[in-house]
């Protein structure tokens, strides 16, 4: 198995295609997997699978988020980095930490609209540690 970790920098709340990195990662190892496991190493932060043709797929799904796992909710008792702690949480629990995606020709094998996202469910600036592995 082949393993690294990667630094991903982002700078506000919202998704982050990471799907080229990710290529690019698997063809710096030199190997034919059969499968990409990636792996984002904190709690307020998690990977999606969606469409990258348009743009507001992504609005649309901050709004959802917005709606249905508000910040500042008065009935979250963790609130230790501010309003959107305990919501980041929350959204991390329903997008998931971790995605495991076939490899076909040296990179992720996704739909011709699909892209590997890291989203960033709190405000400011953060480092997000990403483990990609590939057997």
């Amino acid at each position: 198995m082949n393993q690294q970790e990667l630094l991903v920098k982002t700078t506000k709340r919202g998704a982050i295609e990471i799907t080229q990195l990710v290529n690019d990662t698997i063809t710096q190892f030199g190997v034919d997997g059969v499968l990409c496991h990636v792996f984002v190493a904190h709690t307020s932060a998690s990977l999606i699978i969606t469409g990258n043709e348009d743009p507001d797929i992504l609005l649309d799904i901050e709004d959802y988020f917005q709606t249905h796992v508000a910040d500042a909710n008065p009935d979250y008792r963790h609130n230790n980095e501010g309003d959107f702690d305990m919501s980041g949480h929350i959204r991390t629990l329903l997008t998931g930490e971790a995605k495991t995606i076939p490899i076909q020709n040296k990179k992720l094998a996704l739909g011709g609209f699909q892209g590997l996202f890291l989203y960033e469910h709190r405000a400011g600036i953060h480092n997000r540690k990403l483990i990609i592995s590939v057997s």
